[in-house]
């Protein structure tokens, strides 16, 4: 699996458990709904800003975000 289609995957989950409606957490990145709905699609890759963002949001590491790691700290 790409890390772009991992990334979508995992915000999505997040986004999920902590309650967050899609246009409420584009805000809290910054970004668009639009991009973040591409995001979780998997056919947008995040930028490394991006994904920092949401890994302190989600208090998980950015390896976990990209698949490298299942561990989420």
């Amino acid at each position: 699996m790409k890390v772009k289609e991992v990334f979508g995957i995992r915000i999505r989950e997040l986004r999920d458990e902590n309650g967050y409606g899609l246009r409420e957490f584009a805000t809290m990145l910054g970004i668009s709904h639009s991009a973040l709905t591409n995001y979780e699609k998997g056919k947008r890759a995040a930028d490394i800003e991006i994904c920092k963002k949401a890994a302190d949001i989600f208090h998980v590491t950015g390896d976990y975000l990209m698949g490298i790691s299942d561990e989420r700290r």
